[in-house]
């Protein structure tokens, strides 16, 4: 009897040591021992790393173009293979952040990303510039989708609007792997050795950062998960915003040079500074844009900022001063900055399938309007003028100021008692025996990518 009942206390132990109570209290005691500072930089490093390593490649595109002797068009089509594999991975990352939890994903697209970075450079001829272009695009959309979902639920922990700043690390990250980039080709690296470097420590860094990360939770099987994440009719007016804004933000990437130098008469030099004016205008306010959230509401911020900014562009266009114009350039940039961070935050919030599900939504519609500004832009031009053309910008902005009240979060359905499956950050904290908002305990999987 008493050998029995020694060899049923450790059956009950093992079974306690692998039941689900178990481990979420090892999944809370992991949560209570990050604060919220690491899990707020940890995050923005992810985000830094992620524009660091985008901006790297971007900056050796010349060097892999002389070395393939690629002419523009066919230099153009291989890059158009980079925003094809985004497409495809933005559903897909969407749905395995609801399902295995955006934290896991995070990591796994991230070290995915580090992997092929430097695969293009490596390419010995269109064809292959073209497929590894095509793997690099969807692991860099892959990991876009899921570190904003981690960024949603960090910033539901914090409890305060935190987004619009990791956006900023972003562009920040851009910044200095564009900088970082030129010194690399001034020493004359080759682009190979420079992209391994790179490559290596952000690896180091993304498992560094990694250990800061709270756990996040599934929040569906996989069967109730569609593969393709189509914007729910509740979030058609926030895909419209963020349309607007990245079709915007593509058109000034390849058309604001072309203004200032054909039109305006400028050096080559002085109309480089056009979209820096935009960028930097774009990366200062988005450090400040979480304040003004706070301060304004997400709703008056966006219909401000793009008034001023459309009608300032339009005098623009229709004065044909060069100081002018770089302000109106500089003032549609702090319209489009805030952007992304406060649409995603809100679709992320309001998807029925998880935030995952709802930022793959957005980021499909936004790269659409990416893909279509150029272009557009191109064909009203040869239809009319490049005055004319970029005035649909212009509209475009009033557009975003016209939809910007779908930001406003619904009220919850009195009926269902349904709400949003995030909490709205600054809401009041949750009391000692309620689930920490955002952060919901971890599975089995989770704290097996976890020892991974």
């Amino acid at each position: 009897m008493g050998l029995a009942a020694a060899t049923r206390l450790r059956e009950c132990s093992f079974m306690l040591d692998n039941t689900p109570i178990r481990s979420n209290l090892h999944a809370r005691a992991n949560v209570m021992a990050i604060s919220k500072s690491q899990a707020r930089a940890a995050t923005a490093a992810i985000f830094f790393l992620n524009g660091f390593g985008f901006a790297t490649w971007v900056s050796r595109i010349p060097a892999v173009r002389q070395a393939l002797n690629l002419t523009e068009g066919a230099l153009g089509t291989a890059l158009l293979a980079i925003a094809v594999g985004a497409l495809v991975a933005f559903p897909l990352a969407g749905r395995g952040s609801v399902i295995r939890g955006a934290r896991s994903v995070t990591i796994a697209t991230g070290l995915a990303y580090c992997v092929v970075l430097p695969g293009p450079t490596f390419a010995g001829g269109f064809l292959m510039l073209a497929l590894l272009l095509f793997l690099f695009g969807a692991a860099n959309g892959a990991m876009d989708v899921a570190m904003n979902a981690l960024a949603v639920e960090v910033e539901t922990f914090v409890g305060k609007p935190i987004m619009s700043s990791f956006h900023g690390m972003w562009s920040i990250g851009g910044l200095t792997g564009a900088g970082v980039g030129a010194l690399f080709a001034k020493q004359d690296i080759s682009p190979q050795l420079h992209l391994l470097i790179v490559a290596s420590v952000l690896t180091v860094a993304l498992l560094v950062a990694r250990h800061w990360l709270p756990p996040s939770q599934p929040h569906a099987s996989p069967e109730s998960v569609a593969h393709f994440a189509l914007p729910e009719r509740a979030m058609l007016g926030l895909s419209g915003i963020i349309f607007c804004a990245f079709l915007i933000e593509g058109a000034m990437a390849d058309w604001s040079a072309v203004l200032l130098h054909d039109s305006l008469k400028t050096s080559a030099a002085s109309a480089a500074l056009g979209y820096a004016a935009f960028s930097l205008a774009m990366t200062s306010m988005r450090f400040a844009g979480d304040r003004l959230v706070i301060q304004w509401g997400a709703v008056r911020l966006l219909r401000c900022t793009n008034v001023v900014g459309a009608l300032a562009f339009a005098a623009a266009l229709w004065v044909q001063h060069v100081g002018l114009t770089m302000l109106a350039f500089a003032l549609i940039g702090f319209g489009m900055a805030t952007v992304a961070p406060l649409v995603f935050g809100a679709a992320a919030r309001r998807a029925r399938h998880g935030a995952g599900h709802g930022i793959a939504a957005m980021a499909t519609a936004g790269y659409g309007g990416f893909l279509v500004g150029p272009p557009l832009v191109g064909w009203l031009a040869q239809a009319s003028s490049l005055r004319v053309a970029l005035g649909v910008l212009a509209i475009l902005a009033l557009a975003i100021t016209a939809l910007a009240h779908h930001l406003r979060e619904p009220v919850p359905d009195g009926a269902t008692g349904r709400t949003s499956a995030l909490p709205i950050p600054g809401q009041t904290a949750p009391g000692p025996n309620e689930t920490q908002p955002g952060l919901r305990r971890a599975d089995s999987s989770s704290s097996r990518t976890d020892a991974r």
